[in-house]
């Protein structure tokens, strides 16, 4: 279920409760998740987790327990500026699903800030000046246009929606919003046209809105209802009344969660809280899951490998060097042998006139004789030189090593069956990341899945060598390939035949493509199409890792 805005609030005013809690400890279960011991007359225990799968900030009854085998640069400093502080502040961005926590301590207050939102959460520690300390998704100005995220930069709250928030309409605006289009579904117009609005709460506006007929919305009949169903479930805003409320299926199974009634829901009642209600649900979707246990532990190795490759990453752009500094270097040796008459001995600096007859000061070492200082710049020079020839492949690979990685991930995230799980787990190990496992007796991976539309065969692949079969060996080059527009997924070919396929049948293939992505939970897609003889494997990449071109694009709902 979804993890909105309302439920953030919610949430928010749960944590409000715990201002002047002392934090006892802070744990890593994994690499992206953190969970905090709050002691205020008893304990809670918070867990925050940035996973792109299961991204999440709720009470949890249970004690977190550290599951990494070494703690992450973020680990580290949450030890040293959030364990042994207090919980003196809780905000709640308006419309955002961003939730900071005020943090103080000896050492220095801090904000720990949790983005939950899917794909792009992230858990950020920032100074008192707002200053990125360090995060659990690095990205620079290349991954992200938006904003950077690295340590040592001023955070940037994630780009506004530009979009109205429900709240902000009157009845007036909602008769004239329904007049528009009144024949589309009301339920997707509200999450397509409005900030802070999930499909669960646009269901229940729909429900509430039309007293749960089939009918269609009529402009004129049903903008008040509208106008108060939204004026209803916005009101807890203000007056802090929320009514947490867990959904059940035919079975009994929990299914859904809200800060309020579910009226839209046949099987809803009220719980103790709102953490309790999203408990229920992710137990049940655990308890569901057969290999839970096992997509855990991958899950677990997949994270510290990220972690690390984006450290090394960060560490290399910090050895990248400005051309014009490393010619600087050559240069200030020139210059100081052909000085180093004016240079007397235990000099630190020396002033001399360059190439251009410009004045420059060139540092030295005290100890050094003005040719040793002269050979100390080649020395640098050179090793820059070749710093500049090695560090750019190196920062190529690693940037591929991670989108490798992201890929593993969407892989294991939507596995169906062991060998599946075991493949990712195969797959790290082949790719160096971990060491191999004892081989497990049992199934194989199945073949790429198959689907039809229209009399046309749809190949969509599991993991990142089939996408490389389906994609280098199986497809012809007329054969349209489809992927979810930047972010990891399946590699998807629609295969002509000697025949051209209709749009209706592409924008199914594209569906394919949306659903079998990380980017399965949002309400549309960007998926990219193109002949697969425009799309080629990206130079020493890892399996599956392309780059392509003449592709069009497509918006589309994921669909299985």
């Amino acid at each position: 279920m979804h993890l909105d805005f309302l439920t953030l609030a919610c949430l928010a005013d749960e944590l409000r409760d715990l201002v002047g809690a002392r934090i006892q400890n802070v744990v890593q279960p994994h690499a992206a998740a953190v969970g905090l011991e709050l002691y205020a007359g008893e304990r809670r225990y918070l867990l925050i987790d940035a996973s792109p799968q299961n991204a999440t900030i709720r009470f949890v009854s249970e004690k977190p327990r550290s599951g990494v085998e070494a703690a992450t640069p973020l680990g580290l400093l949450l030890r040293k500026y959030v364990r042994e502080g207090r919980l003196i502040g809780v905000h709640h961005p308006p419309w955002e699903r961003i939730i900071e926590l005020a943090i103080s301590h000896p050492e220095g207050n801090s904000t720990l800030v949790a983005e939950i939102m899917g794909r792009r959460s992230n858990l950020l520690l920032l100074d008192p000046t707002r200053t990125i300390r360090e995060c659990v998704l690095r990205a620079d100005a290349s991954q992200n246009r938006y904003r950077v995220t690295l340590p040592n930069h001023p955070y940037e709250s994630p780009p506004p929606f530009d979009k109205a928030a429900p709240p902000d309409f009157s009845a007036a605006d909602w008769r004239a919003w329904l007049a528009a289009a009144p024949e589309q579904r009301l339920a997707k117009r509200l999450v397509r046209d409005f900030a802070a609005v999930s499909p669960t709460l646009a269901r229940e506006l729909a429900w509430r809105s039309s007293d749960g007929r089939p009918s269609p919305i009529s402009a004129d009949g049903d903008a008040a209802t509208l106008h108060g169903a939204v004026n209803a479930l916005f009101g807890p805003l203000q007056s802090g009344a929320w009514s947490p409320h867990l959904a059940r299926d035919a079975q009994g199974q929990p299914v859904a969660f809200a800060p309020y009634p579910l009226q839209s829901w046949p099987r809803a009642a009220p719980t103790a809280s709102i953490s309790a209600a999203m408990a229920a649900v992710d137990q049940t979707r655990l308890a569901s899951d057969g290999y839970a246990t096992a997509r855990r532990r991958v899950g677990q190795l997949l994270d510290g490998a990220r972690a690390r490759t984006a450290r090394r990453l960060a560490q290399l752009r910090d050895q990248v060097v400005d051309e014009g500094e490393i010619q600087r270097l050559r240069q200030n040796g020139e210059l100081l042998l052909a000085y180093q008459w004016q240079i007397k001995p235990r000099d630190a600096a020396t002033t001399v006139w360059d190439h251009e007859g410009a004045e420059r000061m060139i540092t030295l070492d005290p100890d050094l004789s003005a040719v040793e200082n002269a050979q100390r710049y080649f020395a640098r020079y050179d090793k820059k030189k070749r710093a500049a020839a090695e560090v750019p492949p190196r920062i190529a690979q690693a940037e591929q090593d991670i989108a490798f990685l992201d890929a593993l991930a969407t892989d294991l995230a939507q596995a169906e069956q062991r060998p599946e799980i075991d493949a990712v787990r195969e797959a790290l190990a082949e790719a160096g990341f971990v060491r191999p496992a004892k081989r497990r007796g049992g199934g194989v991976v199945r073949g790429p899945r198959r689907f039809e539309v229209e009399g046309f065969v749809v190949l969509v692949g599991r993991n990142a060598k089939q996408n490389d079969e389906i994609t280098f060996r199986q497809a012809a080059g007329d054969d349209l390939w489809l992927h979810a527009r930047g972010v990891p997924g399946s590699h998807v070919i629609l295969k002509r035949a000697g025949r051209e396929p209709s749009e209706r049948a592409i924008e199914r293939a594209a569906a394919w493509a949306a659903y079998y992505s990380q980017a399965r939970g949002s309400n549309e897609v960007s998926v990219d199409i193109t002949e697969r003889r425009f799309v080629q494997r990206l130079s020493g990449a890892r399996p599956g890792l392309v780059t392509y071109r003449h592709e069009r694009t497509v918006r589309v709902a994921p669909r299985a």
